[in-house]
């Protein structure tokens, strides 16, 4: 099991990090799914792909 330590951190195993390409210092958008007992973690690049799209979106008029 996993916590938050004293200074705000989550330990994320080196594997996963790897996986998803989160460098040790990155700071990461956090999001929780209590019912299914879940974290999503989402790292900078694909939060610059979301807020691209959705300005893509946007501009274009594609936006709902």
């Amino acid at each position: 099991m996993y916590a938050i330590t004293r200074q705000g951190h989550l330990y994320i195993p080196a594997v996963v990090r790897r996986r998803c390409a989160i460098a040790a210092a990155d700071r990461l958008l956090i999001a929780a799914e209590p019912t299914e007992r879940r974290l999503i973690i989402h790292p900078p690049a694909a939060i610059d792909a979301m807020i691209t799209d959705r300005h893509n979106a946007v501009l274009d008029g594609d936006a709902p």
